[in-house]
């Protein structure tokens, strides 16, 4: 029966931790800041791309007409699934407008916006019921 030396234990062990703290150090690695690419893809119509895209990363692009206050909202205009890094977007109800991508925080299968509060995800999506229409009308 063979055994180790006290010298193989420890380059094995030393070996094993290194490879976990790569490891560990490839996984915690955060989503970079997208940076965006735009083409034309004929009247009014762009693709819109995240050239440093995450495969695991979900992204949604944010759109101005004007650039006034900065204070201004942003809205959402796409979001996308894991791997997805391009957009495809209709700009034909305007004359000029302004991009900008930002890291999703897809909690559960939602989107920030779909949540009752997006700072507490324990809420649930947001849901609006409505019991009684005021136009008559049935509801099933």
């Amino acid at each position: 029966m063979k055994t180790c030396s006290q010298r193989n234990v420890v380059w094995g062990l030393a070996a094993s931790a290194v490879i976990a703290v790569s490891i560990l150090t490839v996984l915690a690695q955060s989503v970079p800041q997208p940076v965006l690419s735009i083409t034309s893809l004929g009247t009014n119509q762009f693709q819109i791309g995240i050239t440093n895209g995450v495969t695991n990363a979900m992204y949604e692009l944010h759109w101005q007409p004007l650039l006034v206050d900065p204070e201004y909202a942003w809205p959402v205009i796409a979001t996308n699934v894991a791997g997805q890094t391009s957009f495809w977007i209709d700009c034909s109800d305007y004359a000029s407008g302004f991009f900008r991508a930002s890291i999703g925080t897809n909690y559960g299968g939602f989107w920030d916006f779909q949540w009752a509060n997006p700072n507490d995800p324990s809420l649930g999506p947001l849901a609006v019921t409505i019991d009684s229409p005021l136009n008559g009308a049935v509801l099933q």
